[in-house]
């Protein structure tokens, strides 16, 4: 079975799990249908998603107790996991006042519109931000309370560990969040090449989004999959060794999908990391190798929610020009880099195989 097919098999068992788990904590606190719009809003937000961060967390637990990929049962963690992911999203979203994902409405957008029908008073736009906030925090809790079922099954020194790295896990994407957000506030002057950096950029990448997205998941899985904490230290050392780069490559990629991609596919508007003024990798690439004239041209759009089609398509093709290859390099280099890693790891030959095609899972140009 290839590890395609292995996700394909786990992905509807990870879907029930986070359902069964949601559904549950908010019976448990009482919802009624006096909250029938929040409770809608809240299971809306853990519909759809590649459950990549679950699906990381079963393979490292394959990798540390040595059970077939298919066979791995993560019922808890892999909850967990996707209500954290769910949770920072609908944050996400309101920072980047993105109204769509996943080509649906948002939540704040979708409470916002629910104000407005329900002819309730006060601004609706305000009222959809606070009650999404809120939506956030309850996916949060949930994440939470589905962490604390997965610690409860481990040895004492496995739980100490866990319940730490998930701490860390969500602390490191606020704190990335924070630096992508000042980032995004810094004033572009198109005639210093320097106004945007490479390396502030993959900061940025590493703690918003790589260890969260591919290394934390994975080590959570290996510690739920070893009998202590001594038996798997090593391991946790060689995935994050392994991963780190491999996850820092799959940001790069989505980045890429973020000014490239289709919308059809990525349910987001074309260019819309261009509107949203993300400071990408991409796009300090792109500034490095633009003219005064080409950089006046992306700041035209950067943060601009109403420049036009034609300003973002010229905006595109001055990525494209400019940055675009030095981005893949980029891409390359970091694949290099785990590769790399993942030769010096000892791994036997099938956990080499399966790394290998997680790699390519992860970094492949999908648009």
């Amino acid at each position: 079975m290839t590890l395609s097919d292995s996700f394909a098999t786990l992905r509807p068992r990870i879907d029930e799990a986070t359902a069964t788990s949601l559904a549950t904590l908010l019976a448990r606190v009482g919802a009624s249908g006096r909250s029938e719009e929040f409770s809608r809003a809240v299971l809306a937000s853990v519909s759809g998603g590649k459950r990549f961060r679950a699906l990381m967390a079963h393979v490292g637990y394959a990798l540390s107790s040595g059970t077939a990929l298919d066979r791995v049962s993560l019922p808890h963690l892999s909850a967990a996991l996707e209500l954290y992911q769910a949770s920072a999203l609908v944050h996400d979203d309101i920072i980047d006042k993105a109204d769509e994902r996943r080509g649906i409405p948002t939540p704040h957008r979708t409470l916002a519109d629910h104000h407005t029908s329900s002819s309730w008073i006060g601004p609706s736009t305000a009222f959809g931000r606070h009650a999404a906030i809120l939506v956030g925090d309850f996916l949060f809790s949930a994440a939470t309370a589905a962490a604390d079922e997965q610690a409860l099954t481990l040895r004492e020194d496995c739980a100490r560990a866990f319940t730490t790295r998930f701490a860390d896990m969500h602390a490191e994407v606020a704190l990335g969040q924070y630096l992508d957000i000042t980032a995004e506030q810094t004033p572009l002057d198109p005639e210093r090449t320097d106004a945007l950096s490479t390396s502030d950029s993959l900061e940025v990448a590493l703690h918003k989004s790589a260890h969260y997205s591919v290394v934390h998941p994975a080590i959570l899985g290996a510690i739920c999959g070893a009998p202590s904490i001594a038996d798997v230290a090593e391991l946790l050392d060689i995935l994050e060794t392994i991963l780190t780069p491999w996850g820092l490559a799959f940001q790069l990629r989505d980045d890429d999908l973020g000014v490239f991609g289709d919308p059809a596919v990525t349910g987001k508007p074309a260019g819309d990391d261009l509107r949203e003024g993300k400071r990408t990798a991409l796009l300090a690439l792109t500034w490095e190798a633009s003219s005064p004239a080409e950089r006046r041209a992306l700041t035209d759009v950067l943060g601009v929610a109403e420049a036009s089609a034609q300003q973002i398509a010229t905006a595109t093709e001055i990525v494209e020009r400019n940055g675009r290859a030095a981005h893949e390099a980029e891409i390359a280099r970091l694949v290099a880099d785990g590769h790399a890693a993942l030769d010096a790891s000892g791994f036997d030959e099938d956990a080499r195989a399966m790394a290998r095609d997680l790699c390519s899972i992860l970094t492949a140009r999908r648009a």
